[in-house]
């Protein structure tokens, strides 16, 4: 039985060392004080709800001090799930140990308190090969399992697809931008997870959205044959090789168009044009990237489509954003050609593991994407 003491700790989030082989006694051990609480739903004394919608595996073999710990709690909100982190120290050797704690938040003033739980599982190098035993007795019974992968693959590339190939869904979280395409490509290769994603596609969602809007009134999808040239504008961190967002960008509107890629040149550290063949002739696709200290992830700042009708008329569709709503401006005949501003906020790293998460687990955009996302990065395909 745990103490009140542990208890109010284990619920604030505060790391529980346990046993590896006690895991579960413990938590069963600290879940009943909690469950048992009295007074009420208050913010004072609130009791506790344990929910768990998925095993959520989170991966984090990087050198530098973990980011993921507001960016879980934040996803666990949204996503009740239990959360099973994996992290390297390498003064452990050969061996793996264990920490519980709950991610607890209020939706609402009056409403029971929500909690899930993290469980934190510290390797060292020589022990990655115990990392998979040491998870699967953890995973709940009947529910999916979620890998989120941070970082290059290539750090435990056949724990990573070992992992990735017991796992429903992967979502890879990639550094961006990336000049090195054996890394994209390890991580990338559907052949180890026909489910999994690159977190950057989810980067896109809006955009996506908001683009697919000019072309819905009936009769417009004609215009879509006449387009000439994209341009695509990212704010990144650093200049280099195109950031994903801007080349997922892009490769999704060559897969849902059917164009064929022909030629690919880097102008400059910020800037590159692609040629793509679509019905009409060629497309000319430049993307350009604006070096910002504070974008990471990277993300698209303006999208500008210019287009021919099939009565010959010029045909313009502007994307800007402009801090959390995004202007949109078209320039076509039976259209409104008014500005509007839409409310459309960026998505952040919360926001897309949020939405990995609950989307659909075939992907059929992000499938024809991908082999277009890949040539647009590095010249090539995905093996």
């Amino acid at each position: 039985m745990a103490d009140t003491t542990t208890t109010d700790a284990f619920l604030s989030g505060q790391g529980i060392p346990v046993d590896l082989t006690k895991i579960e006694t413990a938590l069963a051990a600290l879940w009943g004080p909690a469950a048992e609480r009295e007074g009420g739903p208050d913010l004072e004394h609130p009791s506790v709800t344990r929910v768990t919608l998925a095993n959520l595996l989170v991966m984090d073999l990087g050198e530098t001090p973990p980011k993921t710990d507001d960016v879980l709690d934040t996803v666990v909100a949204r996503y009740p799930c239990r959360a099973i982190v994996v992290r390297r120290d390498d003064s452990l050797g050969r061996k793996v140990s264990a920490e519980i704690s709950a991610l607890c938040h209020l939706p609402a003033p009056g409403m029971p308190q929500v909690c899930s739980e993290r469980i934190l599982l510290k390797a060292g190098r020589e022990g990655f090969d115990l990392i998979p035993g040491a998870v699967r007795p953890l995973l709940e019974a009947d529910l999916p399992l979620v890998l989120w992968w941070m970082g290059d693959p290539r750090v435990a590339l056949p724990l990573f697809r070992e992992l990735s190939g017991e796992a429903n869904r992967a979502v890879l979280d990639l550094p961006d931008p990336s000049d090195d395409p054996e890394e994209v490509l390890a991580a990338l290769d559907l052949s180890v997870n026909p489910f999994g994603r690159d977190l950057a596609w989810f980067g896109i969602t809006r955009w996506r959205e908001l683009t697919a809007q000019f072309f819905d009134p009936v009769g417009e999808e004609s215009i879509l044959d006449g387009i000439r040239s994209v341009t695509i504008v990212a704010e990144a961190a650093r200049a280099g090789s195109p950031p994903r967002v801007s080349a997922w960008f892009a490769a999704w509107l060559a897969g849902q168009l059917g164009w064929t890629p022909k030629s690919i040149v880097k102008v400059a550290p910020v800037k590159a044009v692609a040629t793509f063949v679509g019905a009409r002739g060629e497309i000319t696709v430049t993307i350009l990237t604006e070096p910002e200290a504070g974008a990471v992830p990277a993300y698209l700042s303006s999208v500008s489509i210019t287009a021919t009708n099939r009565e010959g008329s010029d045909t313009s569709f502007h994307l800007v954003r402009l801090v959390d709503q995004v202007s949109v401006e078209v320039s076509c005949p039976g259209h409104c050609q008014l500005p509007r501003m839409v409310q459309a906020a960026e998505f952040t790293v919360p926001d897309r593991v949020s939405a990995a998460l609950e989307s659909a687990r075939e992907d059929p955009p992000y499938r024809k994407a991908l082999p277009n996302m890949i040539w647009l990065l590095f010249g090539g395909a995905p093996s």
